[in-house]
């Protein structure tokens, strides 16, 4: 990587953090949308992935609602399964199909993102134990989250169908934090983590830092919506040029 390149990751992880600050989520789709116009695909995966692990820390202390174990650490442990089982897989995809596939899920990412569901409104707390479908979506998120780096909507769809905007936040904050732990690790086992990912990620801990504290300030004052359709065009653009170069 150039010296521009570092200083587009840095950019990069401001905005993408910022989202976080905002919804609690959005921070892979964001660097791996942006980033792929100038790094590798696989590499913005591994990276957005090692610098999550700062940013859910970071994120952990704010708006602590409260959230029983029995509920979120099963949804976690259940991502965590399905990360290995993505991350591993990410490792042997050849680069050109890896490419058109990652197109193919930013370009449905942008419709799920245009057409999510409205989020619960009331202020009732958090199931006590998670379900069945819970897992499963947790499951199949998780391996998202390790193959291409992107869980969010899944997530987002389902579990914002029931939690309203701060629970939501909560849950995929905490959840996260063990999903791409396990996800670096993986990555740092099969070769993929070099020693130049890592100086670009500890690199955009300042931005984060700074794009956490302000998408916080903005949490009640932004519409969701709009950040919604903001970043789907974003995938558009990004999902557009991954296909035509996956295929070329």
């Amino acid at each position: 990587m150039e010296l521009a390149d570092y200083l587009l990751v840095m950019l990069v992880s401001l905005l993408a953090f910022y989202v976080k600050g905002v919804t609690g989520t959005g921070t892979t789709t964001v660097i791996i949308a942006l980033g792929s116009f100038f790094i590798d695909p696989k590499v913005t995966i591994v990276l957005a992935a090692f610098i999550n692990i700062f940013g859910g820390l970071q994120m952990v202390r704010v708006d602590p609602v409260p959230m029983k174990p029995s509920y979120w650490g099963v949804v976690a442990l259940f991502m965590v399964i399905g990360s290995v089982a993505g991350a591993y897989a990410l490792k042997f995809t050849p680069d050109r199909p890896f490419q058109v596939l990652l197109g193919a899920v930013l370009l449905l990412t942008a419709l799920l993102f245009f057409f999510q569901k409205k989020g619960a409104a009331d202020l009732g707390p958090a199931p006590d134990r998670a379900n069945g479908r819970d897992m499963a979506v947790a499951t199949v998120s998780g391996v998202f989250s390790g193959y291409v780096g992107i869980s969010a909507p899944p997530l987002v769809y389902y579990f914002g169908s029931y939690l309203n905007k701060r629970y939501l936040r909560r849950l995929l904050v905490i959840v996260y934090i063990p999903s791409v732990t396990v996800q670096t690790i993986v990555f740092a086992l099969n070769g993929m983590l070099n020693r130049e990912i890592l100086l670009a990620g500890l690199l955009m801990v300042p931005s984060m830092i700074l794009g956490v504290h302000l998408g916080n300030r903005t949490f009640n004052l932004i519409s969701e919506a709009s950040f919604r359709k903001l970043l789907a065009l974003v995938m558009v653009i990004a999902s557009a040029r991954l296909l035509v170069i996956g295929m070329m």
